[in-house]
């Protein structure tokens, strides 16, 4: 977090090129734990689904140090989801139905959650980047990362809890628009990336050293920046 502070503040000294925002991203993680276990689940006639993407979001500032360099810090946090929902019985909310004149119907189909897996990451983000066009600014980079991870899984009769860090790393190539618009005075502006995230956080419990949480593989990010 020290040297995250240290890298904004060196960017809020830098002046005209100073942005900072939100930013949202959504990627394909390798996760090649979690689809191991949901397949062994699967194999035993449990059709849990995991989560097509993982889903990044948070806080973002960049700035130039030079005509060719920017640099961006960020703090975000990452999540991926899968569940098993144990299914309504037809004839039984049919007859719910009945018995309440049509109003069990408002409030959708029912279902069970029976297993559950979350696994979240906050993340410290740095990284450097190059300009390799002028108009539109495009530039090519990326940078270090810190990785604090969890991961949670629920049933009827267990839970676990499981948390860890590492290093990881991202790289890719980047847009961002120079000058813009106001939005109720306040001046905005856009940018997007698309790269590579690679994050695989090794467990280092006793029953777990085996295990990782791996959010590695491409990503798809954009912000929304005030420009100061």
């Amino acid at each position: 977090m020290t040297l995250l502070a240290s890298i904004l503040s060196f960017l809020v000294l830098q002046g005209s090129s100073f942005r900072i925002g939100f930013a949202f991203d959504g990627s394909f993680p390798s996760m090649t734990d979690e689809n191991e276990y949901v397949d062994l689940l699967n194999e035993g006639g449990l059709s849990m689904e995991l989560d097509r993407m993982a889903w990044t979001g948070g806080i973002e500032a960049l700035g130039d140090v030079s005509n060719k360099v920017r640099l961006r810090g960020a703090v975000t946090t990452s999540n991926y989801y899968g569940t098993y929902k144990e299914n309504y019985d037809p004839l039984g909310y049919a007859l719910i139905g009945i018995a309440t004149a049509g109003l069990a119907f408002l409030f959708g189909t029912p279902t069970n959650d029976i297993i559950s897996l979350a696994d979240e990451s906050l993340n410290i983000e740095a990284a450097a980047y190059y300009r390799i066009v002028n108009s539109p600014a495009l530039f090519i980079g990326g940078g270090p990362a810190v990785a604090f991870a969890s991961r949670t899984i629920d049933t009827p009769e267990t839970s676990l809890s499981q948390d860890a860090v590492g290093m990881g790393f991202n790289a890719g190539i980047r847009i961002d628009q120079e000058s813009g618009g106001r939005f109720l005075g306040v001046p905005l502006l856009f940018g997007a990336e698309a790269g590579y995230r690679y994050c695989n956080v090794k467990f280092d419990e006793k029953n777990t050293k085996d295990f990782s949480l791996d959010f590695s593989g491409p990503y798809l990010r954009v912000g929304t920046y005030i420009h100061f």
